[in-house]
């Protein structure tokens, strides 16, 4: 057998390896998506649509795009799944004394005010005439 051959071989069971181990990489993250969907995940769906999930069938989802408005799509459209949709968290308020006493002491370290800018001594230039145009 000639080394041409066997080189050719060798090639092709490489590129058939790599096919085989590309098929179930691919197969492990569709299993690890298809693991995280859950009721109140908030998902991307391949069209861009961002919503949360608000119930799951067999091989479709409703999902929640804004309040009020749900989409009833196939789970195979999903893109990503995110962790469960963050609850937004009312600011900590400061004590009453503490802003007070911030607000007086900003105002009393804000620079003079600049003096207005003088008009211009002399008149505005007067734009070039124009040459006519060459015949």
């Amino acid at each position: 057998m000639p080394v041409q051959e066997i080189f050719l071989y060798v090639a092709l069971a490489v590129l058939i390896a790599m096919m085989f181990n590309n098929s179930r990489k691919r197969k492990k993250q569709a299993a690890e998506l298809q693991a995280k969907i859950t009721v109140g995940a908030s998902v991307t769906l391949y069209s861009g649509i961002i919503g949360e999930i608000v119930s799951l069938e067999d091989d479709r989802m409703i999902l929640e795009t804004t309040p009020g408005t749900k989409l009833t799509v196939a789970k195979a459209a999903i893109r990503s799944v995110d962790a469960a949709a963050p609850v937004a968290k009312p600011a900590a308020k400061k004590p009453a004394a503490k802003a007070a006493a911030t607000t007086t002491a900003t105002a009393a370290k804000k620079a003079p005010a600049k003096p207005a800018a003088k008009a211009a001594a002399k008149p505005a230039a007067k734009p070039a005439a124009k040459k006519p145009a060459a015949k």
